[in-house]
Parts: C-alpha cells; sequence; structure tokens
C-alpha cells in the first residue's frame, strides 16, 4: 500500500490482494467505453474523470469492465461489485436504475441504497431532511406542468428555477422579480421537458460553501471549499462545471460560515448514511450570518480537478489512496471482504 503521510492515515483502507484477485468489478458509466479525444472535447470535464477512474482501479489492479448501456443491467451480471457514476436516461429517476438492479440481483454497488440515493437526486427530499434536523433551507415551491394555474405564478423578490432532479446544474434561469416569472415559467413548463418537474427556489445571496465527506474518516475530517460561478449573482452553471466557460472555480476556504457548514454537513452525513462519499452544498450569506441547505451529491464527480479529490490530496491522500479507500470501505461495508 502505498505511503500517505497525513494526520488520516490510520482510517485508510485498501484492498486486500484476495480482495483484489476475487472482485469482479463492472465500471459503469456514461462515457466508460468511449474515452477519447473527441469526446473529452465534446462532453468536457465528465469523460476526463471518467477516465481518471478507470484506469485508477486498474492501477490497484483490480479486474475492471468498462460499461455505458444501461440494457446491460438486465441482462446476465457477471461481477461481483459495481462501480457506477453517471447514468443517462429519458426517464426521472435513472440515477436509481443501478442500486435498484444491483441490490435486486445482490451485487454491491458504490454508493447508497436506492431510497438514500434518491435524497441526491431529489432537490425536495434532500431539503425536508434537512428541514426536519434543524438545517435552514430557503424558501421554496415546486413547479410542474400539471399543477393548475401554475403559468400564473408570480412572486415577489429573486429566485433561481432549476429541474427538480439531477445533479448537472442545467437549465437554470434567475428571476428578478415578478416580471420576470412568465418567461421562466414558459421555459420550465415547455414540451421539451417532456413533463419534468422544476424546483422554484428563493434567491440567497453569499457564498457557494461545499463540504466533502468520504465514509471511514471522521465526519469533518476534510476542509470546505468555496465554489465561485457567474460573476453577476454567483450562480454555479453546468458550462462552468463541466470547464467548458470560465464561470467556475473551487478553492480550499476557512472564512466566514466553514465552520457552520462543516458542522451542517457532519449532521446530515450522519442522518443519511452509509453512502460512501458525497459533496453537501450550501449558500452562505456573510451580510446576514446565514447558512442555507441547498443540495448534496452522493457519488459526485471525483475527477483530478473535483473538490472531493483535491479535499483529499491537502491531507496527503493521492488520486489512488482515494480510489482505493472509497472503493474497499464501499466493498467491505456490503459484507464482501474476504
Amino acid at each position: 500500500m502505498p505511503d500517505a503521510p497525513s494526520d488520516l492515515r490510520k482510517y485508510l483502507l485498501f484492498p486486500s490482494p484476495n480482495e483484489i484477485r476475487d472482485t469482479r468489478v463492472l465500471f459503469h458509466t456514461r462515457h466508460a467505453t468511449d474515452l477519447t479525444e473527441e469526446r473529452k472535447r465534446r462532453f468536457g470535464y465528465t469523460v476526463i474523470y471518467h477516465e481518471a477512474i478507470l484506469r485508477n482501479l486498474r492501477n490497484i489492479g483490480l479486474n475492471v469492465t468498462p460499461g455505458s448501456d444501461p440494457e446491460m443491467f438486465f441482462r446476465d451480471l457477471d461481477f461481483d461489485y459495481i462501480y457506477f457514476t453517471q447514468i443517462e436516461g429519458d426517464f426521472q429517476g435513472h440515477e436509481l436504475l443501478v442500486p435498484c438492479i444491483a441490490a435486486f440481483r445482490g451485487i454491491p454497488f458504490l454508493g447508497p441504497p436506492a431510497p438514500v440515493r434518491a435524497l441526491s437526486e431529489d432537490k425536495i427530499l434532500a431539503k425536508a431532511l434537512a428541514a426536519s434536523i434543524g438545517i435552514e433551507v430557503a424558501k421554496h415551491r415546486i413547479i410542474s406542468p400539471g399543477l393548475p394555474g401554475i403559468l400564473d405564478l408570480s412572486l415577489p423578490g429573486r429566485w433561481i428555477l432549476k429541474p427538480r432532479t439531477g445533479v448537472m446544474s442545467e437549465h437554470i434561469t434567475f428571476i428578478e422579480g415578478e416580471a420576470g416569472w412568465p418567461a421562466a415559467l414558459a421555459n420550465a413548463t415547455d414540451l421539451r421537458h417532456a413533463g419534468r418537474e422544476f424546483i422554484a427556489e428563493r434567491f440567497v445571496p453569499g457564498l457557494n460553501l461545499t463540504v466533502p465527506v468520504i465514509e471511514g474518516f471522521p465526519l469533518q475530517g476534510f476542509p470546505v471549499f468555496v465554489e465561485r460561478g457567474e460573476p453577476r449573482n454567483n450562480i454555479l452553471t453546468e458550462a462552468g462545471k463541466e470547464g467548458q466557460s470560465g464561470d467556475y472555480r473551487s478553492d480550499p476556504y476557512s472564512g466566514p460560515g466553514a465552520d457552520e457548514a462543516s458542522a451542517a454537513a457532519a449532521r446530515l452525513a450522519a442522518a443519511i448514511a452509509p453512502f460512501d462519499y458525497a459533496r453537501f452544498d450550501f449558500r452562505f450569506d456573510p451580510e446576514q450570518g446565514r447558512l442555507v441547505f441547498l443540495e448534496v451529491n452522493m457519488n459526485c464527480a471525483m475527477g483530478p480537478a473535483a473538490v472531493v479529490t483535491r479535499a483529499a490530496a491537502l491531507q496527503g491522500i493521492d488520486y489512488q489512496l482515494l480510489v482505493g479507500h472509497i472503493f474497499t470501505h464501499s466493498l467491505r461495508r456490503q459484507q464482501k471482504a474476504s
């Protein structure tokens, strides 16, 4: 096992020789079978981090088969563990496909069981959980094409309109006062979204703070990061996260709100465990001293530039050690240790 000069060394896990020899891994994600340079140029950072995970799983010595077609889950699955990240589907809840089928087949997999994973995919559920344990959430409501009179909705103040499900920061609309609602609602209920529900969330000015939590380590073992988005309202966008615009940057952060975010993330993590690893996202308004929970992203991006990876590196844990720890923790907690 490689060295990791860090106070967290004693918590690190790494697969045993028997676990490496006896575990056939399916690495399933959208780009797993087509990690070309052309695809990187087209889809951005997601392809880069998928390649990095596949490479490091193999560097550990694991027998890894890449897959990208969700239909394969309905055929024979001759694997001992499923490491998955991003599933593409034209139906709501597609990210729950692997947890449901893997559990039905009795195959251990990365991340939480489907009911818990739903907290990551459904922003309404996640906010309900946070509120239930005393963590503040912004005022919000569901925007559904099927709700009577929804196109007549108009609320004062500033709001963010975004899909209720999904973690890609896509289709985000900023609503500046009551005059902005008609256009925003027309866009959200457009037929191209195929009936997808949105969430309207009262805008909280200030900082984007995110807290990585990796199970097997102390809940507050990793630093808080601040994420900077588009310049006007500091909103994180899909293009920025994918590296296709200059509207995203993240750095370690220890200023106002960091301690509060770290403590809130620890409370949330304890409430939803087990989940292997996740990042908990907040907005912090320095003027009001107000921390508001936004969402949790379980099994989020874990490429070389990702917050989870960089937080571990600051503690002396390199990429391969991080992949090895998460894999081993996940495998063993599902009673597959040799």
